[in-house]
């Protein structure tokens, strides 16, 4: 007998670029199994069939303004402090009609996975469907946001574990302090009503899921990795990569980047102080050697005071594309110092390319010293500058030896045929 097909919805803001990235290759993967896919989001620019745009019931115009109005004046109760992410700020709102949405998706789904949502529906929304449909509901910690009172980084507040309250360090004023106590409160009923069961996407989102009031109780943990597909993202052509981007071949090509460089929890400043120490201790052939790959969305001029050569790339939305730049590179630093990923370092380490990056996110468990990469310690610019000059001053065998085994970590940690084996359909 054949395997029994499934009903799958996924449910995600958006189908494109990081969080929302993870969770439509979690998407690509069961329709490819040939089960029934549903990737409902608020804004479609894949042209994937399984992918669908919600369409609300349209209101009176009257009523859609007085909603407008209200949820304005809710959000200017409250100031947050940007670097704590506080953008799920309403889990009590209905901003779907459930009956509508099965509607739309054309079947009752089994398993309902909840990607990040901000901005499209909350977990009042997210419990209505498994009420109606008696889905099973997995809730995918792309960041803290599914056991958080609103924030998707929570740095030293330790709210999630014990429980948001009116201390609140995200909500910088006196208004609306209750705000993130209420989310929580809110989050932690529907979760329980709803049986909720969370799968990370890194072993650093995983202990704190085990750690927080939301999920603690949870008798089995997943974890996933961040999502790669080995057909797209691999060292297959690493021989020819370099001659892609006219790269010199005698060159060592120091890749690092994000969408918000300008972001405290992305670290570049640390990234920054330890090329500032690499300038110190190395040779002047070794640092003729060397050119920094910048790739952002924003000109970074704080490169400026730098001898290093450095060349800027546009930031690439192509992933065959970006997979011959990990491939042409010798190393991707990840300088992040508050991240649950970010899926650009299963991304290198999957097209053979070694990581340096600080113990954090994705990094915790996906690079090890001595194999693929370097792990150093959290904030330490000097450590991170140690683990940049090993990768440099390997010899060609061991740099391939790393090489190798940065793909085989993603193989056996990351690829869709390891997701598999953790057979969250049943």
């Amino acid at each position: 007998m054949g395997e029994v097909k499934k009903n799958v919805l996924l449910l995600s803001t958006g189908d494109v670029n990081g969080a929302y990235e993870a969770i439509y290759r979690l998407a690509k993967l069961y329709d490819e199994e040939g089960h029934n896919v549903r990737m409902l989001v608020k804004n479609k620019t894949k042209s994937d069939s399984f992918i669908i745009q919600y369409k609300p019931i349209p209101e009176n115009k009257y009523i859609s303004s007085f909603k407008k109005i209200v949820k304005k004046q809710l959000k200017k109760r409250s100031k947050f402090d940007p670097n704590y992410h506080f953008i799920s700020d309403d889990e009590l709102s209905k901003n779907i009609d459930a009956a509508h949405l099965i509607k739309q998706i054309g079947f009752i789904p089994e398993f309902t996975f909840v990607g990040m949502t901000d901005r499209f529906m909350n977990s009042t929304d997210v419990l209505n469907v498994q009420q109606l449909t008696n889905t099973k509901v997995y809730t995918i910690a792309v960041d803290m946001n599914h056991f958080t009172g609103g924030c998707h980084y929570a740095w030293d507040c330790n709210g999630y574990i014990n429980g948001c309250d009116k201390n609140c360090p995200a909500i910088i004023d006196s208004n609306g302090k209750n705000l993130a106590k209420l989310n929580f409160d809110t989050k932690f009923k529907n979760a329980k009503k709803g049986s909720f069961q969370i799968i990370s996407m890194s072993q650093w989102t995983l202990n704190q899921a085990k750690n927080s009031k939301i999920y603690k109780d949870q008798t089995e943990f997943n974890n996933i990795n961040s999502i790669i597909d080995v057909a797209q993202f691999n060292p297959n052509k690493r021989n020819i990569a370099k001659k892609v981007f006219d790269f010199d071949e005698e060159k060592f090509y120091i890749l690092a980047g994000s969408q918000n460089l300008k972001s405290k929890r992305k670290g570049f400043l640390y990234f920054l102080e330890a090329l500032k120490i690499l300038e110190q201790n190395l040779t002047e052939e070794q640092k003729n050697k060397i050119i920094i790959l910048n790739v952002s969305r924003e000109k970074q001029d704080e490169f400026l005071g730098l001898t290093f050569e450095r060349q800027n790339i546009d930031y690439i939305n192509d992933y065959r594309l970006l997979s011959l730049l990990y491939q042409a590179v010798e190393v991707f630093v990840n300088p992040s110092i508050e991240d649950s990923g970010p899926m650009m370092v299963s991304e290198a380490l999957a097209c053979g390319t070694p990581v340096v990056g600080f113990d954090m996110g994705i990094v915790t468990n996906m690079v090890i010293n001595n194999y693929n990469g370097y792990k150093a310690s959290l904030k330490d610019s000097k450590d991170l500058a140690f683990g940049i000059q090993k990768i440099l001053e390997l010899s060609k065998s061991d740099y391939q030896s790393y090489s190798d085994n940065s793909f085989k970590s993603v193989l056996d940690n990351s690829s869709l045929d390891s997701i598999k084996k953790l057979n969250l359909l049943g």
